[in-house]
């Protein structure tokens, strides 16, 4: 006899995931007070075994790996997880972040509730973060979430313009995201949750936030991944902002950019502490890539067309 699918499924987008999913994999094994669960980890061309470790790391979860091989994205994967899902209800995270043992009851509750919001969690930072690596994030301590809110109805606009989401802590419903062809995968790394988070409130969907749906984040730690990090995802909101501009997304400023690149490129030649040479890290890769953005997508309009409909349902490998 068949059994009845869980209501909610939990999507893994990985590559190259193998050494810090087994941590994930173990904080779901550890929720509590979850309604049951699947887990999908979607493999997006990885070559260090992570398909092979998420089965053989899944103990007691209802696990399935679903082939997501094709383009190198974190997007392109999720959608195809949200395809061959078998909940109603769909929750995000990323393999090599960690959620807190309330994540899944606390991210779902809303919509377990019959509500058709967009649910995002809240980021910690300290877990994993030393004081020098927040210090060049400019990230401050932990919120403590208060315990007589269990959401925020009205979170802040960003970029001027509407509330967005976490990609590594969000649910919605599965119906919704599929009308809404998931995430666009012509996103260059960056700014795609906050793409499809717009998308979904034009369509009339809410932004919630559940402040102990808690992820702790790893940020870079080292000054050349962190550079190329920050370059990417401010490549990236260059064109968003093409696509968003008419509608009262904030737009660039080359001249600031420029500025800023001048001031700490300097630095670079210097001796700095370790938290300095970080931050000129993190400064100098977002104004780069915000330059780079500005002239492919706003001087010479090489926009990429939206790649959102790719969606069809699929088989997953079950254990």
């Amino acid at each position: 006899m068949v059994g009845t699918p869980p209501r909610l499924s939990v999507i893994i987008p990985a590559h190259n995931a193998a050494s810090v999913l087994g941590e994930q994999l173990e904080a779901l094994r550890a929720q509590e007070g979850a309604d049951p669960f699947e887990v999908l980890v979607c493999d997006n061309n990885s070559t260090d075994g992570t398909a092979r470790l998420a089965l053989d790391d899944a103990g007691s979860l209802d696990l399935r790996v679903v082939d997501a091989s094709g383009p190198a994205s974190a997007s392109h994967a999720r959608n195809q997880g949200a395809a061959a899902a078998a909940g109603e209800i769909l929750l995000f995270c990323d393999a090599d972040d960690l959620v807190s043992r309330q994540w899944v009851r606390e991210l779902s509750a809303p919509l377990t509730r019959g509500a058709d919001v967009l649910v995002a969690g809240a980021l910690h930072h300290q877990r994993f973060n030393d004081a020098e690596v927040l210090r060049a994030y400019d990230i401050g301590p932990d919120p403590d979430p208060d315990p007589a809110a269990d959401e925020l109805s009205d979170p802040p606009p960003y970029a001027g313009f509407l509330p967005t989401v976490p990609g590594n802590g969000f649910a919605v419903r599965r119906d919704r995201y599929l009308a809404l062809h998931g995430m666009d995968h012509s996103y260059p790394g960056g700014a795609e949750e906050t793409d499809f988070a717009w998308r979904a409130q034009l369509a009339g969907v809410r932004v919630i936030v559940r402040p102990r749906a808690v992820v702790h984040y790893r940020l870079k730690d080292a000054p050349r991944p962190l550079f190329r990090q920050q370059r990417i995802q401010n490549y990236a909101r260059i064109l968003l902002w093409t696509r968003y501009r008419d509608q009262g997304m904030s737009g660039p400023s080359t001249v600031y950019s420029l500025r800023e690149v001048a001031h700490h490129l300097p630095g670079l030649l210097r001796r700095q502490r370790r938290a300095d040479r970080l931050r000129t890290a993190r400064i100098l890769g977002g104004n780069v890539g915000a330059l780079q953005g500005i002239l492919a997508f706003r001087i010479l309009r090489r926009s990429p067309a939206p790649r959102t409909a790719e969606i069809a349902p699929q088989e997953g490998q079950r254990r």
